[in-house]
Formats: structure tokens, C-alpha cells, sequence
């Protein structure tokens, strides 16, 4: 996995504002380009309370990518753990870099918002919250002995989701649930989008955090 480029990223607010620090990570094959718009969006209905930091995974095999796609075969699903944990490294390094951690929130989309659940489970960054957009728990099989940290966390899921099933979030929410109770969910008829309602409650439930 190549390393992520510390100077790839982008910001919105002021890194000056004491309210509160947002990193958001993107979905797979996707940038962080194409989530400013709904970044400034969340910012605004807050009132700019945010600082925003929002970098560009690595690129693999033409591919922006936090780590290797689970592999599905016979035997089941094989996770890339090692891949997973080199990204951690990665964001918690940009996190004490640019980032002020006495009010950090991480969040993201699909395979950014596995990679920011994951990060619950870190021992390099302290954080307050975490919103997990259209994703699921990865290498829930390795994280089911180690410590949750006492977080907030959003989670939100359509049924109609085709990229990452229902039932996978049905089994991340349960694993989170049996860690811990702050946690806050929404679904709907969607698919694998970030709609209008998914980012009202989103906003009220920031709201109530920072």
C-alpha cells in the first residue's frame, strides 16, 4: 500500500475555530474533491463551527483506496488487516499534524466511514465522535477483544444499499452495540448515497456534540 501523501488533503473553516475538528474520509475510488460540496454544506448548517480536513487515499491499481478490498471466496471473506492498520497510521500521523484533539471528530463514507470505525479502537488519537456513512465494521473478528474508546457514534444505512449490504451494517451495529451504547443510527429507502434526511440528522446529531 503506498503511503498517503501528508500534503493531499483539503480544508474547510478555520483551523482556528475551537469548536471542533472533522477529518472525513472518502469511499473507495472516489477523492476527497468530490465530498467539499456537502463538507461546506455541514459547515454551514452549523454555523462554521467545524474544521474540516478531508484527504485523498493512496492510489492503487489506478484506484484512491485506504486499504485492499475484502476478498470474497469460498472460504468466506478475507480482510486486509495489515492494509487497514497502515491507514490508521497514516491518519493518526495527519491528525497530530493539523488536527487539534480536544474536540476530534472522524467520519466518512463507505470504506472511509470502515476505516473511521476502526480508528474507535486506537490508542494514538483521542476521539470524541464518529460518524460512519454507508459502511460496516471491518476485521470485526480481530476488534472483538480489544477496548472501544468512550466515543459518540452516527451510523447511517439504507436498505437499498448495494455496495455494502444491509446485513453488513446489521452486523457492524450489533458488534458496536455489544462495545458500547453511545451510539446513534438512521436508515431509510435508499441506496448507497448520502441523502437530504441522512444529512439533517446528521447536522442535529452534531449539533448536540460540539
Amino acid at each position: 500500500m503506498t503511503q498517503l501523501n501528508d500534503d493531499n488533503f483539503l480544508t474547510i473553516g478555520s483551523s482556528s475555530n475551537d469548536s471542533a475538528c472533522l477529518v472525513w474520509l472518502h469511499g473507495y475510488g472516489s477523492n476527497n474533491w468530490s465530498f467539499e460540496p456537502s463538507m461546506k454544506l455541514i459547515n454551514m448548517l452549523l454555523d462554521e463551527k467545524l474544521f474540516i480536513i478531508i484527504p485523498n487515499a493512496p492510489i492503487v491499481d489506478g484506484k484512491r483506496s485506504w486499504y485492499p478490498l475484502p476478498i470474497n471466496h469460498e472460504r468466506g471473506i478475507t480482510e486486509d488487516y495489515k492494509g487497514l492498520c497502515d491507514s490508521q497510521t497514516d491518519i493518526c500521523n495527519l491528525i497530530k499534524k493539523h488536527a487539534k484533539e480536544n474536540n476530534l471528530f472522524v467520519g466518512g463514507f463507505s470504506q472511509g466511514a470502515a476505516l473511521s470505525l476502526s480508528l474507535l479502537f486506537s490508542k494514538f488519537v483521542n476521539i470524541k465522535g464518529c460518524i460512519a456513512l454507508s459502511g460496516y465494521m471491518p476485521n470485526a473478528d480481530i476488534y472483538n477483544n480489544m477496548k472501544i474508546q468512550d466515543a459518540e457514534i452516527f451510523m447511517a444505512h439504507g436498505y437499498k444499499d448495494r455496495a455494502i449490504l444491509f446485513k453488513s451494517y446489521e452486523k457492524s451495529i450489533s458488534f458496536i452495540k455489544s462495545k458500547t451504547e453511545k451510539i446513534t443510527t438512521y436508515t431509510g429507502d435508499f441506496g448507497h448515497t448520502i441523502t437530504e434526511d441522512v444529512t439533517d440528522n446528521l447536522v442535529s446529531w452534531l449539533k448536540d456534540k460540539i
